[in-house]
């Protein structure tokens, strides 16, 4: 995300489970380079999960980052993540985001919505701690919700049930462990975007979120047919650009 004045932020990284292909050096660093960015103000982690977190190693080592804001599971599974050793200086610039904290660059602001406390009990998958950030510019947001699955959804809602967002990057991929009626019904995104990769083993996104979010009106976008999506606002009016058709849509 490119602020007003070219202040950068992340969210999420993007990554894989193994040294074989590292979508921080390969994809996250020529893409940020490409659109001329040259140092990140922060990164927003949602959680540890490789391919939320692994991509930040790379750019870390070859990008300028002032700080990383990451979710309540330790430090050491983020190197682990990023297959960074314990003791490399760049997990300094790394904190625990705060539910209720507010960070503001050049009249965007990032409210950590949702930061669940690790509970040994509640993290079956790992994707039970994942942070949601709200992103405001002017009249326009978007919502990134990580792996955030249902019963952490009906949490966030308690706190929060006023969460309408224009843009909603769909929670787990558009799994079913994620998006219920109530979450959808309260998002009501006019555009509901899916991280996949094509052809992914998980059939992600599953064809009933899809249908849940197109219910109430909401468009669909795929990064495994869209290609890179690329949203532009200033405040007020939105226009979109994928890859894929080359050209502004909306």
């Amino acid at each position: 995300m490119i602020t007003p004045h070219g202040h950068a932020m992340m969210f999420d990284t993007g990554g894989t489970g193994d040294d074989k292909f590292d979508i921080g050096a390969r994809v996250d660093v020529p893409y940020l380079l490409h659109y001329g960015v040259h140092e990140i103000d922060y990164i927003f982690l949602s959680h540890a999960h490789a391919d939320h977190a692994a991509g930040a190693g790379a750019i870390l080592s070859r990008i300028p980052v002032k700080h990383v804001f990451m979710a309540d599971e330790g430090i050491a599974s983020y190197a682990r993540s990023m297959r960074m050793s314990d003791g490399n200086p760049l997990l300094l610039k790394f904190s625990k985001s705060e539910m209720g904290q507010t960070i503001s660059v050049d009249g965007v602001t990032v409210d950590t919505v949702y930061a669940p406390s690790y509970d040994k009990a509640d993290s079956a998958t790992g994707n039970e701690v994942s942070n949601v950030y709200l992103v405001r510019y002017g009249d326009v947001s978007f919502l990134f919700t990580g792996d955030l699955v249902k019963e952490h959804e009906e949490k966030l809602l308690k706190l929060r049930p006023n969460i309408q967002s224009v843009v909603v990057e769909v929670p787990h991929h558009g799994s079913e462990t994620s998006s219920s009626e109530a979450f959808v019904k309260a998002t009501h995104p006019i555009y509901a975007v899916y991280s996949v990769g094509a052809d992914n083993s998980f059939g992600h996104p599953k064809s009933s979120v899809v249908d849940r979010y197109e219910h109430i009106g909401a468009k669909t976008l795929r990064t495994d047919k869209d290609g890179a999506i690329v949203f532009r606002t200033d405040g007020k009016k939105l226009t979109l650009e994928t890859y894929a058709a080359g050209r502004i849509l909306h």
